[in-house]
């Protein structure tokens, strides 16, 4: 498996002639990396995401992605961006979005059985039941999208804790630029979207806990502990397995 290098951001120029990039970002990336104990990452920056961000994997070669929306870069006040990028990378510590074959996921399945149902004419009590099934499907799928949105802030502040930050306040920060859902989403919409609403992980990021759920549903959830080896050191940021790096925040 290839590893990909930690990649420096790079963005244009501001009217100023000032660089967009903040300044020690790249030590901050590699810090985060290794305190999620992630193999390789490789950042993007793509002006099509604005000010959002997204973690991402391929099929091809697994290695842990995060793009950065170049609106991110732009912002004056840092602790946003260092806050979203513990979130992305925190989804790549906990397992979360791995790509998986169409087969693999219960919503595919649950409408190729719909369609094929409706092809075969078969009678309309089973074609409710597979109807039903293909709600249950994207409802489930949903809510566990959800509840790694909470995890991925929790896990974030954990992160930025290990290498000396105020990961709560960064994590906080990150969640207070995000735009609040209309009326309609909170009424019905969030059973369907895979993002809880600002204001919601916002709540539950101050309560200091995870996300409430299934007693029995911890017992699959892997949650891995921001540390590197004794006897580790990092001369690009500075971190080792003696003590976390120290930023002014």
């Amino acid at each position: 498996m290839t590893i990909a290098p930690i990649i420096t951001p790079t963005a244009p120029h501001d009217a100023h002639g000032a660089p967009d990039v903040l300044p020690g970002l790249a030590e901050l990336v590699c810090a985060l990396r290794h305190c999620a104990q992630l193999p390789g990452l490789l950042i993007r920056i793509t002006p099509d995401l604005d000010g959002n961000a997204e973690a991402g994997q391929t099929r091809c070669d697994r290695i842990p992605r995060v793009e950065l929306g170049a609106d991110l870069l732009r912002d004056p006040d840092s602790l946003p961006l260092y806050g979203v990028l513990a979130h992305e990378i925190a989804h790549h510590a906990l397992d979360h979005g791995h790509p998986r074959p169409l087969w693999g996921d219960p919503r595919w399945l649950a409408k190729a059985a719909l369609l094929i149902g409706a092809i075969l004419h078969l009678p309309l009590p089973v074609l409710g039941v597979l109807a039903f099934a293909v709600l249950g499907t994207v409802l489930a799928a949903a809510r566990r999208d959800r509840l790694q949105e909470y995890d991925a802030d929790t896990h974030a502040v954990r992160l930025l804790d290990a290498i000396g930050l105020p990961g709560r306040r960064m994590v906080a920060a990150a969640l207070a630029d995000v735009i609040e859902a209309p009326p309609g989403y909170r009424l019905i919409g969030w059973a369907f979207d895979g993002h809880p609403s600002p204001r919601a992980r916002r709540r539950t990021l101050a309560t200091g806990r995870p996300a409430r759920r299934l007693r029995w549903a911890l017992m699959w959830q892997r949650t891995p502990a921001p540390t590197v080896a004794p006897g580790f050191s990092c001369t690009a940021c500075g971190l080792s397995g003696a003590g976390a790096m120290k930023r002014s925040a």
